[in-house]
């Protein structure tokens, strides 16, 4: 599968009209250009790209597998950019018939990425208010129960589906919430039936019940700088000394069953230049 070009071209000039200086532009377009490797272009699984290596190779994550959390310390943006690698990396290769996502966020996500005509939905806490975010809540709902009544034959033919959430923990003791406990239980526990997965962006870790409630369903992890306490809990073991001592915005540990490698998951310079 080749990389759309069109859609290449597009996000070219997207990042080319934004109103920001030169520098961060080329920054940008530079990480942009990781994504026109063979290994993603020849990739026509429904895999999303969460960093690059030290040889720039392409890191993927299986959304048919499980979920992904990606967390840090606040800094780095994870809570509203950090899904920009990954939903590239999908945009630039599937059409809307075959993937479309929805984008919830307490800050402003990029506009691109809101815009773009794969977002099935977005909204912002903090943009839009909590009524728009929970309106969008329920248009996925809807989509959840019109797919459980559908076959296995005739959900194969539904686009593949991603929510993404940063920083769900705002709502975090909010009775308004659990009126969408239904919605979280179908989205967590028959995901993977519906042809759905979710990716769960964090700065409060500690907080985000999303996650502590359903981690049996997380199969990848995408680390950076955090706390201590927090290393322990997801690595378990050998966790590196710059992951609770540096401050390093890009750099992040990858880790599902199968490895665990050092990333740069370039979601600040592409989230800048895509807003």
């Amino acid at each position: 599968m080749a990389i759309i070009r069109n859609a290449m071209e597009d996000i070219k000039r997207y990042i080319c009209g934004e109103a920001t200086d030169a520098a961060k532009k080329e920054d940008a377009l530079r990480a942009l250009s990781l994504f026109e490797c063979p290994k993603l272009e020849e990739n026509t699984a429904l895999q999303a790209v969460v960093g690059f290596d030290e040889k720039n190779a392409p890191q993927f994550w299986d959304m048919t597998e499980g979920n992904l959390l990606a967390t840090c310390m606040t800094g780095a943006a994870m809570n509203y950019m950090g899904c920009t690698t990954a939903l590239l990396s999908l945009i630039l290769r599937f059409a809307k018939e075959e993937f479309q996502y929805y984008l919830f966020t307490d800050d402003l996500a990029p506009n691109y990425l809101r815009e773009n005509g794969l977002c099935a939905g977005c909204a912002s806490a903090w943009a839009e208010g909590r009524e728009e975010y929970f309106r969008s809540l329920e248009k996925l709902f809807d989509e959840l129960n019109y797919r459980t009544a559908l076959s296995e034959t005739e959900l194969e033919k539904q686009p593949f589906l991603l929510a993404v959430f940063g920083n769900a923990c705002c709502f975090r003791g909010d009775q308004e919430i659990e009126r969408f406990r239904a919605m979280f239980s179908l989205l967590f526990r028959q995901g993977k039936r519906l042809r759905i997965a979710c990716m769960m962006m964090t700065t409060r870790f500690e907080y985000e019940f999303l996650y502590h409630r359903y981690q049996n369903t997380f199969s990848c992890f995408v680390i950076g700088a955090t706390y201590p306490e927090t290393a322990k809990e997801l690595l378990q073991n050998n966790v590196p000394e710059w992951l609770v001592a540096d401050q390093r915005m890009n750099t992040f540990l990858f880790q599902n069953s199968e490895k665990r490698v050092q990333i740069q998951t370039y979601h600040l310079p592409l989230g800048i230049g895509l807003r």
